[in-house]
Order: structure tokens, then C-alpha cells, then sequence
């Protein structure tokens, strides 16, 4: 992990883009490198990053630029998240004089100052609303992330390939999992609960595959050890876990081997001949 401490700005100009999510992974791959993190909340309207996250400050609509000194000391020897609220943006304070405050007396402290831009899937003009905004995060790296909320891997406009990175599709119930009481994505995976184990693999490949970008590595420093082993065996499941109660071990054990029958049907077909193929790798499986 790079010793370079790190104050990380997630932004965009449209809600519903992930940036909570994306916050959460960030700071749990910092954690599980055991990194001290302090995540500053600044979407007052919704306050999501404070849900998931108890311990983080809250930075109100409206602060002004004196403050960022102290928010600075008070985050000594630490890496710095900030949430920023998308309705924040319509304040000019917040763009205009604390943003650039901040990420000047972070930088003073030696801080690397990077702006996470994300854009979510099927979003018409996305890319080139997020592509206006960046010129006002001046001073900062910047870089555009891809959230592939829906599954579909479907963005509209032209990605700067070389300052992009791509967060993976994450089914809704393995989210609602990570957001239940006493959870977080570091708990599940240091210590997932004793029916939810299956989980915990297919959300630490997520986590992975996120760390393993050349973008992230250089940002953060790679994959924690943690996730290097965890989650690698994990099979296919073309099932969508649409909700909690299919989290569980023994509803995810049924949703992989009927995967597993699919894939089998569908590379020997559903003739007789077809059929007895699949019952005897079953059954040599087995």
C-alpha cells in the first residue's frame, strides 16, 4: 500500500450514481490494508454515507472555506474521504471556495488529491455532464469511474480509458447484506456470519476485481491480502439475489447447482442423449 496519505473526493452532478457505494469500497480496501480513514459526509439531503458509516462527520451545505483547516488537523495522519452530495453542487460555496480550500490544505500536508467522478449505467448524457464538471475540480487528479448498478454494462459516450475505472455489478441482496446493522464490507469479509459464508465470497470477488484494476492499484496500492485467496472458487450464479433471504447459505448453494444444470443443459441439450450426459456429471461430480 502506498504510504502516500490520500484525500479522495467523490462527486458527480446527478444523485443515484453510487458514490456511497463506491465511498464504502474505497474505505474498506484502505481498512483492510489497516489504514486509518476518515470519511466526511457532505450530502446533508440524504445523508447516506453517515447511514452507512456511523462515525463519519457530517460536513454541512453551505461550509465555509475557513473551516478546512480544521477539518484538516482533524484528520492528521489519516485518509480522507469526502461524499459530496450532488445537490451540494448547486451551492457555488461548496465548488467555489471550500472544495479548493480543502484540496489545497491537504495538499500542503502532503496529501495526493484525487476526484472520483462516477456514472452510473443507462444514464443519456451522463458522460458528458460528469465530463462539465471535472473542469471545475481544478488542482485534482481526476478520474471517472463506471458503476455498473444494473448489471448491464451499458454506458453511453466516450471514456478516457486511461483514467477510468469500473465497479462491478453487485446483485441488490448481497447490497442489503452489507448494510445490515453490525455489518459492513469489512466485517464480511474478516468475519461473515456463520449462514451468510457463500456471500461473503462472491462479495469479496467483488472487491477484488475492483482492487486488481491498474487505476485502483496505483490509487490505493492493490489488493489487500485479505481478498488475494478469499472468494477465488466462487461459482457461476446467473441467478439475480434480489433480496436478503436469498443471501443465506442454503438458498445460494440451490441458486449455483441450478446454475450449474443450466450451463450443463445448455452445452449438452435437452435430447435423451443430452439429458443422461448431464445426470452422469452430476453424478461423477458428486
Amino acid at each position: 500500500m502506498k504510504s502516500t496519505l490520500l484525500f479522495v473526493v467523490i462527486v458527480t452532478n446527478a444523485g443515484g450514481e453510487g458514490k456511497t457505494m463506491l465511498g464504502q469500497l474505497i474505505q474498506a480496501l484502505l481498512e483492510l490494508a489497516g489504514k486509518p480513514v476518515f470519511l466526511l459526509c457532505g450530502d446533508a439531503g440524504n445523508r447516506a454515507a453517515k447511514v452507512a458509516d456511523p462515525t463519519a462527520a457530517t460536513l454541512g451545505w453551505g461550509a465555509k472555506a475557513v473551516v478546512s483547516e480544521a477539518i484538516v488537523a482533524a484528520s492528521s495522519g489519516k485518509y480522507v474521504i469526502l461524499d459530496l452530495g450532488a445537490n451540494a453542487l448547486a451551492s457555488a460555496r461548496e465548488v467555489t471556495e471550500l472544495l479548493p480550500a480543502l484540496r489545497t490544505r491537504f495538499a500542503e500536508a502532503g496529501y495526493r488529491t484525487v476526484a472520483l467522478m462516477p456514472v452510473s449505467t443507462n444514464k443519456l448524457g451522463a458522460v458528458e455532464a460528469i465530463k462539465e464538471l471535472a473542469p471545475n475540480l481544478r488542482g485534482f487528479e481526476q478520474l471517472f469511474v463506471q458503476v455498473n448498478r444494473d448489471g448491464s454494462d451499458n454506458y453511453a459516450g466516450d471514456w478516457p480509458e486511461a483514467t477510468t475505472l469500473r465497479v462491478g455489478h453487485l446483485y441488490p441482496g448481497f447490497q442489503m447484506l452489507i448494510r445490515e446493522p453490525g455489518m459492513s464490507l469489512v466485517r464480511i469479509v474478516t468475519d461473515p456470519p456463520q449462514d451468510r459464508r457463500l456471500a461473503a465470497g462472491y462479495i469479496a470477488r467483488w472487491m477484488r476485481n475492483f482492487a486488481d484494476q491498474m487505476v485502483v492499484k496505483d490509487l490505493l496500492g492493490g489488493v489487500p491480502p485479505v481478498l488475494a485467496s478469499f472468494g477465488t472458487e466462487q461459482a457461476a450464479l446467473r441467478v439475480v439475489i434480489n433480496s436478503l433471504e436469498m443471501t443465506t447459505d442454503r438458498r445460494l448453494m440451490k441458486y449455483i447447482n441450478a446454475t450449474r444444470i443450466n450451463d450443463l443443459l445448455g452445452e449438452h441439450g435437452w435430447t435423451a442423449e443430452g439429458l443422461r450426459k448431464v445426470a452422469d456429471q452430476i453424478e461423477s461430480d458428486e
